[in-house]
């Protein structure tokens, strides 16, 4: 058993589901009485008073769900979906329909033909992890509105795996599109925060798409294996980073499958760095620490399962390469017990995670909505690109 005493647990598989499509303008349900959508959008959710989307629970009563009353209840859901206009309903699942066994899929179809609007369904049960939830909503957006292109866009991708609970507010990525614009490149859409449906349908026009979250990583492999279009994955840090990420973008354009050469590490600084939190976006901050700023040591603690993030299936290069010292687990006393070993000197992580440190360490504060909420949502941090290289150096200024 996990027990958490100073950290709170991840978000399940629904609260992931309703991040990766929050900003398209649909109709989410959550299969339950109301509480899962209450907690979405009250703890996880801190843009549901800002914007179009809904999230609401069934509102099944206990007598619903014993006399299986669910006529009644799709002709409930119709009616708020033809007040509403949603672009799509997308109907996700919960305990209570996983333990009944209810026909997610069937209710999905009968809601689709009384009100003519798209409608999909995730089988997420509770248990599961937000990445799950993720995923799953990503891919039943894919399978709903795409269809195959007969044309490419040179140098034009998509962003995957943009989901607020890892990256937190919008404006975070705002380095990496500024980068990919002054490349001459162009984004077709950013799964996660695109507010504009058509531009999800157009994603099959890209001729290239990068992960820069592990819930993109699904999306990605389904688009290479249905529509043959390549990924490469990382989010590049720092100043040095951004020039690495854009010597494999013109080496990709250029060549395809790129072999890259980077620019020998700097001298080494005998420092030892932790990363927690999402691997993707740690790695690209253990890359510019390691590269840029001459760190001699950084390990990372992934709190989500790495699972393919190492498969290199349809991945064309990828800034993630897991050395010892990597590793996975959501276990608090794992965590307390590795940050609190004498060599560690600086500590990467959302600021939850202080409340572990037992002695004096550098904490640098990278909050992480999956774990404190909207806790820190409005702290100041940076962690992508060149703003991102400047945010950890004046923290580090003591050390390097």
């Amino acid at each position: 058993m996990n027990l958490l005493n100073n950290l709170l647990p991840l978000p399940s598989g629904y609260f992931g589901a309703s991040s990766a499509l929050y900003k398209l303008g649909g109709l989410i349900i959550t299969y339950g009485p109301a509480g899962g959508a209450w907690h979405i959008n009250i703890e996880d959710e801190p843009r549901w008073y800002r914007g179009k989307t809904t999230v609401v629970g069934a509102g099944l009563l206990e007598i619903d769900v014993i006399l299986g009353r669910d006529p009644e209840w799709v002709k409930r859901i119709s009616t708020v979906a033809l007040d509403l206009k949603p672009n799509f309903i997308a109907l996700c699942g919960t305990p209570i329909s996983a333990i009944i066994g209810v026909d997610l899929k069937g209710l999905a179809r009968s809601i689709e033909k009384k009100t003519g609007i798209p409608v999909f369904f995730i089988e997420t049960k509770g248990a599961e992890d937000y990445l799950s939830g993720a995923e799953k909503a990503f891919l039943a957006l894919a399978k709903t509105f795409f269809k195959p292109s007969r044309t490419k866009r040179k140098r034009a991708l998509n962003i995957l795996g943009a989901i607020h609970l890892d990256i937190g507010k919008e404006e975070h990525l705002k380095p990496l599109c500024n980068l990919l614009q002054k490349a001459d490149v162009e984004i077709i859409s950013c799964w996660g925060m695109e507010e504009n449906l058509e531009n999800i349908k157009k994603s099959t026009e890209a001729s290239l798409n990068l992960v820069i979250t592990v819930s993109g990583i699904g999306i990605a492999e389904y688009m290479y294996e249905n529509f043959g279009i390549p990924y490469i994955i990382g989010l590049p840090v720092g100043e040095k980073g951004e020039k690495d990420f854009l010597k494999v973008l013109e080496k990709i354009s250029k060549e395809g499958a790129p072999f890259v050469e980077f620019s020998e590490e700097r001298e080494k600084i005998d420092k030892k760095a932790v990363i927690i939190g999402e691997p993707i976006i740690s790695y690209g901050i253990k890359r510019f620490l390691k590269e840029e700023i001459g760190l001699k040591e950084v390990s990372i603690i992934s709190i989500l399962p790495l699972g393919n993030l190492f498969n290199k299936k349809g991945c064309l290069f990828s800034f993630v390469n897991k050395e010892e010292g990597d590793f996975y687990t959501t276990s608090e006393e794992r965590i307390e017990k590795y940050l609190n070993q004498s060599e560690v000197d600086i500590v990467i992580a959302d600021p939850l995670y202080k409340r572990l440190l037992k002695s004096e360490k550098v904490f640098i504060p990278l909050p992480h909505v999956a774990m404190s909420c909207r806790f820190y949502w409005d702290y100041p941090y940076e962690f992508a690109g060149k703003p991102g290289g400047e945010y950890f150096i004046k923290n580090l200024k003591d050390v390097i």
